[in-house]
């Protein structure tokens, strides 16, 4: 197995391992890849639904089927994204996924079945690497606050019926979240804000939160700390949900766009001892 860095600040293209054909030795190097470089690639794969779920099994307990989005067939835990005029993606904004779940999700892996033959990137973020450019004072200034996380920019899928909207908010509640956070496995510190799902900072005025809320966006937003993948058919990613961002580009419409995504809900790896020491 083989890590090519395609960026200082995140991402490796994994090269000389048949995700079809897995044993304990690939899925270990995988997940140590992971850890290192947070999102890794893996050029035309030709995966099989079979082999997509065996291999996100092999890093952990699977989320259950979704409850909007339809699946692949036979495989009611593959997420199948389609998108084109008549269906345009909703994911065109920097997010960690579902951050206001009391149980976050650890990973993804998303495979590429039709892309459009010009754009449909998929764009990720380093939290480590934004908490890193943070000065000393700013540090200091976030440490001990915390942030309350809804379903955030979900609003606009229940359209204008308050009814629907308040039982979204009631389906899906809140989660409280440490804006400076530490890595339950690397133990690594990261700036953990989500401007998708991010409402409020506690202990603060709503204009000083909306103004600081600002601030964070602003400075997350920087290349150095990201990577675009271009997509080709059979195409694999895996991202560590924990300390990354990543934005989907909509830009291929009218085109079509095909994605299969299963989501990790939890590391098998992390120990109870790391997630308390965290």
């Amino acid at each position: 197995m083989r890590a090519a860095k395609i960026t200082p600040a995140i991402g490796a293209e994994i090269s000389g391992i048949d995700v079809n054909a897995l044993t304990e030795a690939i899925t270990d190097g995988l997940y140590k890849a992971l850890l290192e470089h947070q999102v890794i690639f893996l050029r035309g794969t030709d995966i099989s639904p079979e082999a997509h779920m065996a291999l996100a099994e092999s890093f952990g307990e699977l989320d259950a089927p979704h409850p909007l989005y339809p699946h692949v067939d036979r495989f009611e835990r593959i997420v199948k994204l389609e998108n084109d005029s008549g269906a345009p993606p909703d994911t065109n904004s920097w997010h960690t996924d579902l951050t206001f779940k009391v149980q976050q999700p650890f990973a993804s892996i998303l495979v590429a079945r039709v892309v459009p033959e010009v754009g449909g990137d998929t764009m990720w973020s380093s939290n480590y690497a934004a908490y890193d450019r943070l000065p000393a004072g700013m540090k200091a200034d976030l440490e001990g606050l915390e942030a309350v996380h809804d379903m955030g920019d979900f609003r606009n899928s229940f359209g204008a019926s308050p009814d629907k909207l308040n039982e979204g908010m009631a389906r899906f509640g809140h989660s409280i979240r440490p804006l400076i956070a530490t890595h339950p496995v690397t133990g690594r510190k990261f700036l953990n804000f989500n401007e998708a799902f991010v409402t409020h900072i506690l202990g603060l005025p709503t204009n000083e939160a909306n103004a600081l809320k600002t601030w964070l966006a602003n400075h997350m937003n920087k290349p150095e700390d990201q990577i675009r993948w271009r997509w080709r058919a059979g195409d694999l990613a895996m991202w560590d949900n924990r300390c990354t961002m990543h934005y989907a580009v909509a830009d291929y419409l009218p085109a079509y766009r095909c994605m299969n995504r299963i989501t990790v809900v939890k590391d098998r790896r992390e120990t109870p001892e790391m997630k308390e020491a965290s």
